[in-house]
C-alpha cells in the first residue's frame, strides 16, 4: 500500500557513497539528496546548526528527532518570528493540517491527515500542559505570550492521550516560572487601529525553592468589514488575557507547579454570507429551486447587512502538576479544571431583513486527573503506567427565533414545520471517562527499539434535551445515557541507521466514542435519530528523521495509510435536522515532508509539503436524493474527497539576519503558505479555492530589543476561508410567504452555502524588549 509513496520519496542508497542520503529496508522509505562537500567539511559554529527541540509528546522529555512520531513543533522564537496569532496560523505552517473556522468558530474543524468531521466532537484533541480542552469554540483563541512551545502530533494519539485524538493532538506548553528575574514587554500597532500589548515577569520568591510568573495581554482592532445595515464595523474584536504560575521545589526530588489562565473575549459579528445556489434544479415544495452551488464559492468583500450581534467568551483554565522522583522512578500527577462560558447573538439569516435570530449560551466545566509512574529512561527496558479520570458537565441554551412569519401551518406539528416561530433548546450533557494506559519500550539491539502503548477506556455519556416551541409553548424532552468501552493499542519499531538518521514504522488503532444528536437548530430530532455509535480506524505509518552536514540540514518524511470504519458522517433527519450517523467508510493516504536548513551564517530556510488523498470508500447520503435531486447512484459518494481537506499543503520561510552596527542586526523574513482547494459539502463540486498567503517581516534587533515592521497577506488573497451548507432562513421565508400569498411563488431551497470571508491585507509594527 505504500508503493506509490516509495516511488515519490526515492530509493535506498549506501550511506557511505558520496554523502548521499540513505534509508533502510526496514521502512522501504528513503530520502535522496545530493552531497554538498563545501558545506560538509568543517565543524560549523552554532550559527549554522539547526535548533534542537525538546518535546514531551510521549509524556517525557525527548529530542524531537528521536521521537518516532511525525511532529511539528514551534518554539517561542518561532511564534515571535512568524507572528503567530491563533491555531489557523499554526495549521498554515504545518503540512497536512487544515483548520476550518465554521460558523465563525463555534464549530471549528481541525483536520489532520484528512480525518475530517464537522459536527459532534472533533477528531483532533487540544491540550494545555497536558490538560484536555474539549470545546470547538475555544480553539481559535489568540496565542497568549505564556506559550513556550506548540507540538502538533500527527496520527492517532489515543494510546497516551485518550479522548478525541483520533487524527492527532495539539499540545500547548506554557512557560515555566524562573529562578532568575526576567521579563518581556511587547507592543503592536497595525491596520484598523490594531493594538496588541503583551507583558510578562518571572522570578524567585524564595531562591531555589519558590518561583512565580505572571503574564498579561490585551488585543483589539476595528472591523475589516462594514455592517451595511447600521454603517458600523461588522467584525471588531477585543480580547484580554492573564496567565500565572507558581513553581515550588520543597526538595531536590519534588516539583509542584500551579498554572492558571483567564481569557475574556468580546467580539462583534463574523463576515458570513450565503452564496446564491446556481445548480441542481429540484422541487421540494411549490416550485423548482436551485439546491446547490456548483464550483468555487467566492469570499464576499461587501454586502454584509445584519442585525448586530456579538460573541463573548470567558475561559478559565487551571492545573496543578506534581513531579516526584522516588529513587530512579518518577511519579507524575496532573489535575486540571476548565470553566468555559460563551454567549453568541447572531442574525442567522445573514441579511438585512429580520427573519431569524439566534441566542446561544454555553456553560461548560471539565475536571481531569492523571496519575502515572515512569521508569528510568536509560534502561534497556522502559515502561510507564498510568490512570486517568475525566468529567464534563455542559449546559447549552439555544433560542432560535424566527421573527418573520410567526405562526405554524395548520395541521403541521409544532417545530416540525419550516415556517414555525422557532425553537428553544436546552441541553444538559455529562461525560465521565476513566482509563488506564501504559507504554513499554525495549531495546532489541543498541539501535533497534520496539515500543508498545495501549489504553483501555470506560466512558459514560448522559444527555437531557428539552425542545420548546416559543409560540405554542409545546415541548418535548429527550433523556438517555450510553456506555462506550474501547481499547486503543499502538506498536512502534524504530531504528537508528546512524546517529543522525532514524527510521520507524508504527501501527495504531483509534476509537472515538459515539454520542447523541442534540443540535436542533435546523429541525426537530426524532427519538430514533438521537444516538450514534463509536467510529474506529487503523493507522499505518512509515517515517524517517535525518540530520545532515553537521546538523546544518534537517529533513524528515512520513507516509501514512488509514482505514476508517463506522465513520460518523452527516445526515439529514426526517424534519431537516442535521445528524451524526454511522454510515461511512473512508481511506486516507499520503505523505509529509519537512525541512530546516542553515546553509550560511544568518540564513535560515524552512519548508514543508504534504499530499493527502482522503476519500469516502462507502457513504450513501440518502438526503441528497430527496432534498437536492441526486439520483441514488449519485448519492453513493464512494471516491469523493472529504470536506475541509486540501490534497496539497505547503509552507516555506526564508529569514536572513545581518549585523549592522553596535550589536544591532537587521533581519528580513518571508513566510509563504499554500492550501489547495477544499470541498465544503459531502458530495463535492462546491469548494473554496486554492489559497496562497505571503507574509513579510523586517526590522532591527539586539539581544534585548527588537523593532519589526510586518505585512500579512501581501498579495491580497481574497478567496473564501471556508464554507458550510446549512439551512437558509431567508430562502425558506420567501417560500412560506409565496405559499400564503404574501409574495411571489418561489421554490424551497433545502440548504445554502454559508461562506466565511478572509481578512484583507494588514500591516503594522511591533516593538519588543526583554529584561
Amino acid at each position: 500500500m505504500f508503493s506509490f509513496m516509495s516511488s515519490r520519496l526515492g530509493s535506498a542508497l549506501n550511506p557511505r557513497s558520496a554523502q548521499l542520503i540513505c534509508s533502510t529496508s526496514l521502512l522501504a522509505l528513503s530520502l535522496c539528496l545530493p552531497a554538498a562537500p563545501g558545506l560538509a567539511q568543517d565543524t560549523p559554529s552554532s550559527a549554522f546548526i539547526t535548533e534542537e527541540i525538546v518535546v514531551t509528546t510521549r509524556k517525557r522529555e525527548e529530542l524531537l528527532q528521536d521521537v518516532p512520531i511525525s511532529i511539528a513543533a514551534f518554539t517561542t522564537r518561532d511564534i515571535e518570528k512568524t507572528g503567530m496569532q491563533n491555531v489557523e496560523d499554526v495549521a498554515r505552517l504545518t503540512p497536512g493540517f487544515t483548520f476550518a473556522p465554521l460558523f465563525g468558530g463555534d464549530a471549528s474543524t481541525p483536520v489532520i491527515r484528512g480525518l475530517s468531521t464537522t459536527i459532534g466532537e472533533p477528531n483532533v484533541g487540544f491540550f494545555v500542559d497536558g490538560v484536555y480542552q474539549s470545546s470547538r469554540a475555544a480553539m481559535d483563541a489568540l496565542l497568549a505570550n505564556s506559550i513556550e512551545r506548540i507540538e502538533v502530533a500527527k496520527g492517532p494519539q489515543s494510546a497516551l492521550y485518550g479522548r478525541n485524538t483520533f487524527g492527532g493532538a495539539v499540545n500547548f506548553i506554557t512557560k515555566r516560572a524562573s529562578n532568575a528575574f526576567e521579563g518581556q514587554a511587547e507592543a503592536t500597532y497595525g491596520r484598523k487601529d490594531r493594538i496588541d500589548i503583551k507583558g510578562s515577569i518571572s522570578g524567585p520568591i524564595v531562591e531555589d525553592r519558590l518561583f512565580a510568573r505572571i503574564a498579561g495581554s490585551y488585543f483589539e482592532r476595528d472591523g475589516y468589514f462594514v455592517n451595511e445595515l447600521t454603517g458600523d464595523d461588522l467584525d471588531d474584536k477585543q480580547t484580554a488575557a492573564v496567565a500565572g504560575s507558581l513553581e515550588a521545589r520543597p526538595s531536590d526530588n519534588l516539583r509542584i507547579t500551579w498554572r492558571m489562565s483567564y481569557e475574556d473575549t468580546d467580539d462583534g459579528d463574523d463576515p458570513l454570507r450565503f452564496v446564491a445556489n446556481n445548480a441542481r434544479l429540484h422541487t421540494i415544495a411549490i416550485a423548482p429551486a436551485f439546491q446547490f452551488v456548483s464550483g468555487e464559492v467566492p469570499g464576499a468583500r461587501s454586502g454584509f447587512a445584519v442585525t448586530p450581534g456579538f460573541f463573548k467568551r470567558n475561559n478559565l483554565t487551571t492545573s496543578l502538576a506534581l513531579d516526584w522522583d522516588v529513587g530512579d522512578y518518577t511519579i507524575t500527577s496532573i489535575t486540571g479544571y476548565n470553566d468555559l462560558k460563551t454567549k453568541r447573538d447572531q442574525d442567522s439569516d445573514f441579511e438585512a431583513r429580520s427573519i431569524r435570530y439566534l441566542n446561544s449560551r454555553v456553560d461548560l466545566e471539565e475536571i481531569s486527573q492523571e496519575l502515572r509512574i515512569t521508569s528510568p529512561q536509560e534502561e534497556r527496558f522502559r515502561w510507564m503506567v498510568g490512570a486517568y479520570y475525566y468529567d464534563l458537565d455542559s449546559e447549552t441554551n439555544n433560542r432560535d427565533l424566527r421573527t418573520g412569519l410567526g405562526s405554524a401551518i395548520p395541521g403541521v406539528p409544532p417545530f416540525t414545520s419550516i415556517f414555525s416561530a422557532g425553537l428553544i433548546n436546552e441541553t444538559q450533557e455529562k461525560t465521565e471517562n476513566f482509563a488506564i494506559f501504559g507504554e513499554a519500550g525495549f531495546d532489541l539491539t543498541q539501535d533497534l527499539k520496539a515500543t508498545f502503548s495501549g489504553r483501555y477506556s470506560w466512558e459514560e455519556k448522559k444527555v437531557m434535551a428539552v425542545d420548546t416551541n416559543p409560540l405554542t409553548l409545546a415541548s418535548g424532552t429527550f433523556e438517555d445515557k450510553a456506555n462506550f468501552n474501547n481499547f486503543t493499542p499502538r506498536f512502534t519499531l524504530d531504528y537508528h541507521v546512524t546517529e543522525d538518521a532514524l527510521v520507524y514504522g508504527s501501527v495504531a488503532r483509534a476509537v472515538k466514542s459515539g454520542g447523541f444528536n442534540v443540535v436542533t437548530v435546523a429541525g426537530l430530532i426524532l427519538d430514533e435519530e438521537r444516538s450514534y455509535n463509536p467510529e474506529k480506524s487503523w493507522h499505518y505509518e512509515l517515517g524517517a528523521k535525518t540530520n545532515w552536514f553537521d546538523n546544518r540540514l534537517t529533513f524528515n518524511a512520513a507516509a501514512f495509510y488509514i482505514r476508517w470504519t463506522d465513520q460518523i458522517v452527516r445526515a439529514v433527519g426526517a424534519t431537516g435536522a442535521l445528524l451524526n450517523v454511522n454510515a461511512g467508510k473512508t481511506t486516507s493516504q499520503g505523505f509529509e515532508l519537512e525541512m530546516s536548513a542553515r546553509p550560511a551564517e544568518g540564513l535560515e530556510i524552512n519548508g514543508g509539503f504534504a499530499y493527502t488523498d482522503s476519500k469516502y470508500k462507502d457513504y450513501f447520503f440518502a438526503a441528497l436524493v430527496s432534498f437536492v435531486g441526486f439520483t441514488p447512484e449519485e448519492a453513493q459518494l464512494a471516491g469523493t474527497n472529504l470536506q475541509y481537506v486540501s490534497k496539497y499543503t505547503a509552507n516555506g520561510s526564508i529569514q536572513y539576519t545581518h549585523p549592522i552596527a553596535n550589536d544591532f542586526d537587521w533581519f528580513g523574513r518571508v513566510d509563504l503558505s499554500y492550501q489547495s482547494k477544499q470541498s465544503i459539502v459531502q458530495p463535492g463540486g462546491s469548494y473554496v479555492g486554492d489559497r496562497t498567503l505571503v507574509n513579510l517581516r523586517t526590522g532591527v534587533e539586539t539581544e534585548r530589543y527588537s523593532l519589526t515592521f510586518w505585512v500579512n497577506n501581501l498579495f491580497k488573497d481574497k478567496g473564501a476561508v471556508t464554507g458550510v451548507y446549512t439551512t437558509n432562513p431567508a430562502s425558506r421565508y420567501d417560500t412560506a410567504a409565496g405559499l400564503i400569498g404574501l409574495g411571489p411563488v418561489v421554490g424551497m431551497q433545502a440548504f445554502g452555502a454559508l461562506v466565511t470571508s478572509a481578512d484583507p491585507r494588514t500591516w503594522g509594527v511591533t516593538a519588543r524588549a526583554k529584561f
